[in-house]
């Protein structure tokens, strides 16, 4: 746009030359003309303004042609310029297009091969996982096996444990059972034996204490037959009397109490002594003996 303003510059200013310097001449001699109108002129100079006028006149033409053609040539050159500019612009714009879409291809076909190389890592690792928590389920699966296995053979080991101490056990108590058994009739028999020895150290005894009394006692002459009279004695493990009282009443004082001191006048009783201390705490410790008249007249 430039280069075109600049071009019809030149031309402008001798357009301008040119018409300044008509201006002048016809000026001069308008002025001369008008001064000097009644003086006769000579024929020649008028032929030669007429002349010179029309030499400028030819000359401006010329000019004119010339600028004619300076201004066609260019415009000739402009718009060869511009089109030439427009044919570089297009072919410029033509080349950004077709590098646009070459590198667009590239792009497409590089971001292709990312996303194929995207899904083909994600399918590996989609594999790679399932294989891993396939192997994982499958470890567990072996790992709970096993456990199981272990817990089963643990239960089953502790179950055989309990079942064979449960049967030392019952076996134990069987045994235990026997022989407290065993014990109880050991200590039943001994006990019967030990209570048949005492029972008749006891009747031995009773005999010996009757006896003793008897040989002390005095019937008093109210007592009749049928009367009975019972006294309980307390005896010392020496043998000797420690008390005496009537357990029983006969109903009659003096034969009551005639059993009574008998008891006392015996005083002691030396077989006593040799009897087992448990025999004679147990049975002979307090002895009650029943008193009849005619026990002393047989």
């Amino acid at each position: 746009m430039n280069s075109g303003l600049k071009s019809y510059i030149l031309p402008t200013l001798l357009a301008l030359l040119l018409h300044g310097a008509v201006v002048v001449l016809t000026a001069s001699t308008w002025f001369e003309s008008s001064s000097d109108r009644h003086r006769i002129v000579p024929q020649h100079i008028k032929a030669e303004l007429v002349d010179l006028r029309a030499q400028t006149k030819s000359k401006q033409k010329a000019e004119q042609d010339a600028k004619r053609k300076t201004d066609a040539k260019k415009r000739a050159d402009a718009k060869k310029r511009a089109n030439k500019k427009k044919a570089d612009t297009k072919k410029k714009a033509d080349k950004k297009k077709v590098d646009a879409k070459r590198k667009a291809a590239q792009r497409k076909k590089v971001e292709q091969q990312r996303a194929a190389d995207a899904k083909r890592k994600k399918a590996a690792k989609q594999k790679a996982d399932a294989e891993r928590l396939a192997l994982a389920k499958k470890k567990t699966e072996q790992k709970k096996a096993e456990q199981k296995r272990q817990t089963d053979a643990k239960r089953k080991a502790e179950q055989a444990e309990l079942e064979r101490q449960q049967e030392q056990r019952e076996q134990q108590e069987r045994e235990l059972a026997e022989q407290l058994l065993r014990q109880q009739q050991a200590q039943v028999e001994a006990e019967q034996a030990w209570v048949a020895q005492a029972e008749q150290l006891v009747a031995s005894a009773v005999d010996v204490i009757r006896a003793g009394v008897q040989s002390q006692w005095r019937i008093p002459p109210s007592a009749r037959n049928g009367m009975v009279v019972g006294v309980r004695i307390r005896l010392l493990p020496t043998g000797e009397v420690d008390d005496a009282n009537v357990t029983q009443a006969s109903g009659d004082e003096a034969f009551d109490r005639s059993a009574v001191n008998a008891v006392l006048k015996a005083e002691r009783f030396p077989e006593l002594q040799g009897i087992d201390p448990v025999v004679f705490d147990r049975y002979l410790r307090q002895v009650v003996l029943e008193f009849r008249p005619e026990d002393l007249r047989r």
